[in-house]
């Protein structure tokens, strides 16, 4: 088994106060292949003693440009290593080569576009009259606490802590229980470039243990969490303690996509949709489109193309050439998706393709094969609740009303699409679908210059688009008397 990888705390790589290891397990095989040391409550308190002493050490002295020069460099070194650093992130992940690449392409983009906002940042000058002068700066918060998500670590990583450093804050970030070897390899770049000491802290750890003296302490003036509901609401719980700013809080999805093409030649486009919604990431992404309502006269022709491309996925280990569907991330996860497979059954729900281990990959590895539910309905918990798998449901609706009624009957309010080449259709579904991300005929434009944040139990907050580096700030006003 290779060495440990370790803590990052004030510049410096150690273990765990208390000498924990993890094994790391590589979900296709159910193998260890590395360990990763696991911080404890006193490590935490070191990573916020760290950040919080930054704050007024060297980086007080860098410019918004030297940190958005910074951020370019990191970047630029994130592409130069992206073939050593995919490799590592499909054996910790399972994610197939070229999603991994994708992921690590998007840290770099997200790096890259707060980069450039770094030095954009100003403040304002306000009249109130002869022989007055007021202004308003606008400063950083102070140490941030980044509490990231296993599904996507790099993505989520950088879209966070990349505003937060052009911001001039300090960072202290808990990665994934399940994913953490990644994280570090790409904090190591943050090192290389030469990020003064304290300003980056990466602690992998529970998240049960260290995320409440993380969002507890008092050091701590801004959060940014993606995960479940029920941590969320333990977060803010936590922050309420001393008024800390939630700076951004996304916790999942249900996504409904719409279909209103004008007849069965254009399904092309949503079928494909659909497989890969199941295909990226193995569908464990907020955003999956996972509820697919279709116009009845489009029912069945969607049914049979969607049967089409899925059988046409290929599921494996990320070692083997051309495959599209990895495996889930941890025995837990898969365990859990079987279950709301076996749920969905016993509900009445048409199984019309999947709904066990695929054929091929042997006994060994969290592989689900893509799953499709038919005649399904909104009282189902498994049109109702995130599964946050390669499985979709399909429902028949009868008019443009009820599919808005029904994708809106929900506690998630992430993203939804819509599938339609009439204009007028477009523009008035989006208008009243109650979410915070619309997409219309395919799935894009979910970070760095657009805002991507949810509204209901989804969340709160935005990240992505020039707006996300304002939240990691706050205003100080500023009056003189001139006379």
């Amino acid at each position: 088994m290779n060495n440990p990888y370790q803590l990052f705390i004030d510049g410096v790589w150690r273990d765990g106060s208390d000498g924990t290891r993890v094994p790391v397990i590589n979900p296709a095989t159910e193998e260890a292949f590395a360990e990763v040391c696991w911080g404890t409550p006193e490590d935490a308190n070191l990573a916020l003693d760290a950040a919080e002493r930054a704050l007024s050490g060297e980086w007080s002295t860098w410019s918004p440009t030297r940190r958005g020069r910074f951020l370019f460099a990191v970047a630029a070194s994130v592409r130069r290593n992206a073939a050593k650093l995919a490799v590592l992130f499909s054996q910790e992940h399972g994610k197939p080569p070229h999603q991994a690449a994708g992921e690590l392409e998007d840290a770099a983009r997200y790096l890259e576009y707060f980069g450039g906002l770094a030095d954009k940042l100003s403040g304002l000058t306000i009249d109130l009259g002869r022989g007055q002068l007021d202004y308003v700066l606008r400063e950083p918060l102070g140490v941030t606490v980044h509490i990231a998500p296993w599904n996507y670590p790099l993505d989520i990583f950088c879209r966070s802590v990349a505003p937060a450093l052009a911001a001039g804050n300090t960072c202290v970030v808990k990665p994934a229980e399940e994913i953490s070897l990644v994280t570090l390899a790409l904090t190591r770049l943050f090192q290389e470039e030469g990020i003064p000491a304290g300003v980056l802290n990466v602690i992998p750890g529970s998240g049960s243990v260290l995320g409440p003296v993380l969002t507890e302490d008092p050091r701590v003036r801004g959060i940014v969490f993606t995960g479940s509901v029920v941590t969320g609401r333990k977060v803010l719980q936590s922050a309420a303690r001393n008024i800390t700013p939630v700076v951004s809080m996304e916790l999942g999805g249900k996504a409904a996509s719409l279909v209103f093409v004008k007849d069965a030649s254009e399904l092309d486009g949503p079928a494909g949709g659909a497989a890969g919604a199941m295909a990226w990431n193995a569908g464990q992404s907020c955003g999956q489109r996972s509820r697919w309502y279709v116009r009845r006269d489009l029912y069945e022709p969607f049914i049979e193309k969607v049967i089409e491309r899925v059988r046409g996925l290929r599921v494996g280990p990320f070692t083997e050439p051309g495959v599209q569907l990895g495996p889930l991330v941890s025995k837990k996860h898969y365990d859990n998706v079987m279950n709301y497979i076996r749920i969905g059954i016993e509900e009445g729900a048409r199984l019309i393709a999947g709904g066990g281990r695929p054929e091929g990959v042997g006994d060994k590895g969290y592989f689900v094969a893509p799953t499709v539910f038919a005649d399904c309905n909104n009282r189902m918990r498994i049109v109702r609740e995130e599964i946050f798998g390669p499985v979709i449901t399909i429902i028949p609706v009868d008019s443009l009303d009820e599919a808005l009624a029904l994708a809106n009957d929900n506690m998630f309010g992430l993203s939804s699409e819509i599938w339609t080449s009439d204009i007028t259709i477009a523009h008035s579904v989006a208008a009243k679908l109650d979410v915070g991300h619309v997409t219309i005929n395919g799935s894009a434009a979910f970070g760095f210059e657009v805002p991507f944040g949810g509204v209901k139990q989804s969340g709160l907050g935005r990240e992505g688009g020039p707006e996300a580096i304002l939240a990691y700030t706050r205003l100080k006003n500023v009056w003189i008397n001139l006379k």
